[in-house]
Formats: C-alpha cells, sequence, structure tokens
C-alpha cells in the first residue's frame, strides 16, 4: 500500500470536514407574495347542509328558511345544476347521523322554483330537540360515506358535481377526530386517488364570531294582558292587536268578567260580578282606599275593619309582625286577631317563615284572592297555583288547596276550560301544541323559551372555521338579524363566483395590497374592493364581482405578524427580504 496516498488521502478528507464544519452565510428568502384565485361558475354542484339542531337553534332555522331567494339566485341566474340536501349535527338520533332530513330528501335544479323554496324552509327547520353534544363535522362524513351513502343518502354525491358543504351552528364542533382527518376525507371524494381535485370541494361555516362568539339580542315579546299599546304604537291593545294573535291570554273568548257592576255574567261563567273572582281586584269589589273612612265596597265594613285591607295592604292595616304574639298593627289600627290568625299575615313577607308551619289562620273565605294564587306557568303552558296559599280552611294548611284546584277560584279567568298555550318545553318541537296558527317561537306564548330567547352567548365554532378557511370557503356571523345577505354571499362562493378572496398569508400592511385581473402585467384595480385586514382577506363590493373566468393576483409583501400586531418596520422594496430565521433585512 502507498503509505503516502494515506496519508493525503486523509489530510485530504481533513479539509473536507475543516470546511463542512464552517459557519455558511445565512440565507435570505424573498418576501413578494402573490395569490391567484380563479373566478368559475360550477356548473353542477351538491350542496350539503349540517343544520344544528340543538336547543336555541329554532330562529336561525327560520332565518336559513326564509333566505333561499339570496342563496338560489346566483345559481339560478348561471344555470347551475344543483340539488340541496340537509342533515343535522346530531350523532346520536339514529334517525340522522347524517341522514338526509325531509320528506323530499334532494331539492333539484328542476323542481319548479316556488316548489323549491317551501321544501328548503321546510327541510332546513330541524327543530331544536336534537343532542345537545353538536358534531357537525362527524355528521357531514357520515353523510359523505358508507352504508348511508348508498342508502338513505342514495343520489345525492354525483361524481361529476362539485361539492359544498356549509355548517349552520350556534356551538363549537364536538366531533372527537382531528380536523385535518374530515379535510382529508372531504378532499378525497373528488379526483383521482392520485390527485385530488381541491377546486371541487369548498366548505363554509354560519357561525358565533371569530374568536370568541356574539350574542343575540333577546327578542320583542308583547305583553298581551297589560291594557297598553305596546312598543308598534299601532293603537291597538292587547288581544285586539294582531301581534298578540298567538298569545294564550287571547286563547278565551272572553277574558274575565268584564264590567263587574251590570249584573251580567259576562264570561258565561254561572257567576256576576263581584261573585265572580275575576272581579276579586276590581276596587267596585272590595275595599280600595284603606284609610278614607268609606265602605267603598258596601259591605258594611269600613277600611281596616275590612279583611279586603287586611290582605291585600298589609302596609297599611295589617300585623306589624307575625311572630311577636301582638296585637299592634300598621297604622295604630287594633283587632282581636294575633298574628298567622290575621288575614294580613297571607301577604305580609313574614308569612312563611312565620305561618306555614306554626298553624291556624282566620277562616275567611276570599274569591277574589285567586288574583294571587292562580299563576301561569310558562314550562308547561297551563294555570296553576302557588303551594300554601290556601286562607279559608285553616286546620289543612298541610293539604292545602290553592290556585285552579281551589273551588272558590273556579270562576277565575285563567281557571276556565279553553286555555290554550305553547309551553315552553315544547317549543322546540316543531309542532303547533295549541292550535293557534303559530309553531315553536312564532308563537308568543314562547317568548323567553330557551329555544328562542338565545339567553347564552353563542359560541364560535374554530373548528368550523378551521375547514372552511382552508377549503376557500367562507366563515360568517350566525348572530346576524337577518340572513339574506349571508346567504347570497354563501351561493355566490358555492357556485364559484366568490366575493371574498382569504390570502395565504399575513401582508406587511405597511406596504399596501395590489390587485390586477387576468394577467399580473396589467394595470392595478383600484376600485370595487378592500382588504380586510381583521380576516386577512380581500372583499369585493357586490357591483364588482369579478365575472366567471377572471384570474385574480393579489401581490403583497409577506409579514411574520398579523396586521395587528406588526410594528411598521421593514422594507416595502423591490429587494424586500427576510434571513431563515424570519427577521427582515
Amino acid at each position: 500500500m502507498n503509505r503516502t496516498a494515506v496519508v493525503g488521502g486523509a489530510l485530504a478528507l481533513g479539509l473536507i470536514a475543516g470546511i463542512a464544519g464552517c459557519p455558511e452565510p445565512p440565507t435570505f428568502y424573498r418576501l413578494d407574495q402573490t395569490d391567484v384565485f380563479v373566478q368559475d361558475i360550477r356548473r353542477a354542484v351538491d350542496i350539503l347542509l349540517i343544520v344544528d339542531n340543538s336547543c336555541s337553534m329554532i330562529d336561525e332555522q327560520i332565518k336559513l328558511g326564509a333566505s333561499f331567494d339570496s342563496f338560489i339566485e346566483e345559481f339560478i341566474a348561471a344555470e347551475v345544476d344543483y340539488q340541496i340536501g340537509v342533515t343535522t349535527t346530531d350523532m346520536v338520533d339514529p334517525t340522522q347521523q347524517g341522514r338526509l332530513q325531509g320528506e323530499t330528501k334532494l331539492i333539484t335544479s328542476e323542481m319548479p322554483f316556488e316548489e323549491a323554496r317551501v321544501l328548503f324552509a321546510e327541510n332546513v327547520h330541524v327543530c331544536a330537540t336534537g343532542s345537545g353534544f353538536e358534531k357537525g363535522l362527524d355528521a357531514a362524513r357520515a353523510a359523505l360515506s358508507e352504508p348511508v351513502l348508498s342508502n338513505e343518502n342514495a343520489g345525492f354525491l354525483r361524481p361529476d358535481a362539485a361539492l359544498a358543504v356549509v355548517f349552520v351552528s350556534d356551538e363549537e364542533d364536538g366531533s372527537v377526530d382531528p380536523v385535518g382527518a374530515y379535510l382529508d376525507h372531504f378532499m378525497g371524494l373528488k379526483g383521482d386517488p392520485a390527485y385530488r381535485d381541491r377546486s371541487k370541494v369548498v366548505l363554509s361555516s354560519v357561525i358565533g364570531d371569530l374568536p370568541s362568539g356574539c350574542e343575540q339580542p333577546s327578542p320583542y315579546v308583547p305583553d298581551c294582558n297589560d291594557g297598553l299599546d305596546e312598543a308598534d304604537a299601532d293603537g291597538l291593545i292587547d288581544c285586539a292587536d294582531p301581534d298578540c294573535l298567538s298569545s294564550w291570554v287571547c286563547s278565551f273568548d272572553t277574558v274575565g268578567e268584564g264590567d263587574c257592576t251590570d249584573g251580567v255574567d259576562g264570561d258565561n261563567d254561572g257567576a256576576t260580578d263581584c261573585a265572580d273572582a275575576d272581579c276579586g281586584a276590581v276596587n267596585t269589589c272590595r275595599e280600595n282606599e284603606c284609610l278614607d273612612g268609606e265602605d267603598d265596597d258596601g259591605d258594611g265594613l269600613v277600611d281596616c275593619a275590612d279583611p279586603d285591607c287586611l290582605v291585600s295592604q298589609f302596609d297599611t292595616c295589617g300585623e306589624l309582625s307575625c311572630f311577636d304574639g301582638g296585637f299592634d298593627h300598621q297604622n295604630g289600627f287594633l283587632n282581636a286577631l294575633v298574628d298567622c290568625a290575621d288575614p294580613s299575615c297571607f301577604t305580609h313577607p313574614d308569612f312563611e317563615e312565620a305561618c306555614f308551619d306554626a298553624g291556624g289562620r282566620a277562616a275567611v273565605n276570599y274569591p277574589e284572592r285567586c288574583d294571587l294564587t292562580v299563576q301561569f306557568d310558562p314550562l308547561s303552558g297551563a294555570a296553576g297555583g302557588k303551594d300554601g296559599q290556601d286562607i279559608d280552611d285553616p286546620n289543612s294548611l298541610n293539604n292545602e288547596l290553592a290556585g285552579c284546584d281551589d273551588p272558590d277560584c273556579a270562576t277565575f279567568w285563567m281557571c276556565r276550560s279553553g286555555l290554550n298555550a305553547e309551553g315552553h318545553n315544547r317549543c322546540g318541537d316543531c309542532q303547533d301544541n295549541d292550535g293557534d296558527g303559530a309553531e315553536d317561537c312564532d308563537d308568543i306564548d314562547c317568548g323567553g323559551a330557551e329555544y328562542c330567547d338565545n339567553p347564552y352567548p353563542i359560541g364560535a365554532g374554530h373548528r368550523y372555521a378551521d375547514v372552511s378557511l382552508r377549503t376557500g370557503g367562507l366563515v360568517t356571523s350566525i348572530c346576524s338579524e337577518d340572513f339574506s345577505g349571508i346567504v347570497r354571499e354563501l351561493g355566490l362562493n358555492i357556485s364559484g363566483l366568490r366575493t371574498t378572496f382569504y390570502l395565504t398569508q399575513w401582508p406587511r400592511v405597511a406596504c399596501g395590497v395590489s390587485l390586477r385581473f387576468n394577467d399580473q402585467q396589467s394595470d392595478p384595480v383600484t376600485d370595487g374592493w378592500l382588504y380586510d385586514q381583521d380576516q386577512n382577506r380581500i372583499v369585493f363590493e357586490d357591483t364588482a364581482i369579478p365575472p366567471s373566468g377572471t384570474t385574480i393576483y393579489v401581490d403583497y409583501i409577506r409579514d411574520t405578524q398579523p396586521p395587528g400586531a406588526q410594528t411598521g418596520e421593514g422594507s416595502c422594496g423591490p429587494d424586500a427580504s427576510a434571513t431563515v430565521d424570519g427577521e427582515g433585512t
């Protein structure tokens, strides 16, 4: 062996190793960015709506159903061959779990427009009694997978059509898998397995505002039994106002006795004037002014000597205390009744603590007290009574008859047969339970129900937003009062004629954003669009939407921080660049 050759080879390797170990100069990356979008009509599209059917979604379903015209107008104008199917976020009910809803499951472009509009409103109104564990991504995957795809959903997914999935939910998605797993599945439905055609799949979301959600104002609910002209100031009061047609108060032909001095049984319940429990709170049937020295109701008892005043105005005539064993009353009035034996303790603040278990009260029969004991229960939609309010049987305090269970209240208007109400516990079942022609949240009886009032803040659907933005879809707010603008934007996006284009990187805002059509060397487009830095997107005005076939070039300088966090530093010139560690030069 040649010793010199070995030494020379070793020396050469050492020199190479030494050179390799030297630090190299930093590599610079150009920060010029061009995003390219193609505006193109999709000639055939299958649209899958995933509508949240959990509690509080009734209002949103109604708004969505009423917006069909806005949603579909671009499809009709461009003669798009569309079909629409609806499923829910409920993955518990075996009749749902991705299965298309409605008697007619597919709404198609071949249908007459009016028929399609009616079916759309019906199918998206999926009620609000579904599972509270919303799993929209799971439901969408199930709808587009076997065995459902070839059975209940057969015919929905056409091989040559684009696929659009729209999530409508007021809560975060609770599906089990990572977002990427669902995205892979949806993208895998179109194109050759070796090449996924991403242009044929778009996902969009109507959800709570990012990043922390939003809150809707509670709807206005008129009081249909207060004798006032409500906020609309139309001159119509209570049941005479069409706004009150669905109120339970207006389900009676006549509400109460009416005139308590005319000698006529005004409500045909067998009791006339002051003998009717309806008149118990009327001044002519009770002692009204308890310090005026007059017998207001003509029963021979004046002011505080009249039990009417003891019961209804304890602060004027009543016991000072229902605990003290004494006779002392307000304003110096005295009688022979002590503590809970005195009718004034019936409405005294001490009543529950002092009298409920303490024994005897005066055996006084006051039908007029039905206005205190009878209460409407909005949950069940029925009239009932408060426990512990029976004042005419002091010997049965543990088995009281109260409210409508008390025979004295049989003539009280709320205790009569014929009261029909949509109970709050039924305001999400898509049924007109009281037969007044108004269903769920369209019924005034449902005012304040959790299905309709959205009493809780609406959560942001980050997972829905994630899959939407990664497919070029839209993310819009479910808290909007009117969905017509939202669904029109969705329709444009799904058809391919988009008004909104999300950028792939953060622009360096100080350097501006430039937009050109069809040729990157053409003149910049300066009118009809804006850059929305909060959402990092280009938004076109309705009158400036690029037509089908337009290629849109968006030029900007990339930055490593979102616009709100940028300091304004960094070059905007043609040599703008950054080192490998991301720091601008």
